[in-house]
């Protein structure tokens, strides 16, 4: 197939065919490109990368394809194949390991896939997973109300999340609550959540409430200009700022 004799360019294109909206396609370049590379047991550093990319693409390709159970099958291959990867770097390029896609996204990914094929338990088991390994993760916590519900301990995970967070920033266009080193969370869609949620817990009530109120303010405030687009960048920059006009003193 077009592209297989180039690893990094397949990737590209499996990208591209996912960007159009050509699923099917897309589903089949991921399958015969990740059969293709683990067929070689003898892979270098850089094809143990490419699969790991290609195996995290077929996931989330098969996520999107309503194909969970087969997706929670390649998800358990990219945990087996991160993990050899993470091993290889260890021992020949340990300043590559924190510049990786960080293990909790593929919790994260084997969660929403779990989910998906209406496996709470499993995906209880693996969003708490991806949690451990990465506190604060409130994209991941809203994924998780949202596929399995109010339950008591996945909303309060959420809450959590959402008061670690900082006020919500604007950026290209979207309102996000985005906690430090974390990915971000478009914050409407999680307000949206929180203001449809039903069969909340009474002691939780009050709390969702506030959150909810919270990050209403917080937009209004930003939609009016009455607060910065980003008030954390907006602080750097201010700090960045002499404290003195040193041309007063000429």
């Amino acid at each position: 197939m077009f592209g297989m004799s180039d690893p990094a360019q397949t990737l590209l294109q499996i990208e591209r065919y996912i960007q159009d909206g050509r699923m099917e396609m897309s589903e089949v370049m991921a399958s015969e490109f990740t059969s293709m590379l683990l067929a070689n047991k003898k892979r270098a550093v850089d094809s143990q990368v490419m699969l790991v990319k290609g195996l995290r693409l077929y996931c989330d390709i098969l996520l999107l394809r309503n194909k969970a159970k087969e997706g929670v099958s390649i998800v358990k291959i990219l945990h087996k194949e991160r993990k050899k990867l993470t091993s290889i770097l260890k021992k020949n390029a340990p300043e590559l390991i924190s510049k990786s896609t960080p293990p909790a996204e593929d919790y994260r990914r084997e969660g929403n896939l779990h989910a998906a094929a209406g496996r709470n338990g499993p995906a209880q088991k693996a969003y708490s997973k991806c949690q451990k390994l990465a506190p604060n993760h409130v994209a991941a916590a809203h994924e998780a109300v949202v596929a399995i519900g109010p339950d008591k301990k996945i909303l309060q995970v959420l809450l959590d999340c959402c008061a670690a967070s900082e006020m919500v920033i604007k950026r290209d266009g979207l309102f996000l609550l985005e906690p430090e080193n974390r990915p971000a969370q478009d914050a409407k869609k999680l307000l949206a959540t929180l203001q449809a949620l039903n069969g909340v817990q009474a002691s939780q009530i009050s709390a969702v409430n506030k959150v909810s109120e919270r990050l209403e303010k917080e937009i209004a405030a930003i939609e009016s200009g009455e607060a910065v687009a980003n008030a954390k960048l907006q602080s750097a920059l201010d700090k960045l700022k002499p404290k003195h006009d040193y041309y007063e003193y000429s």
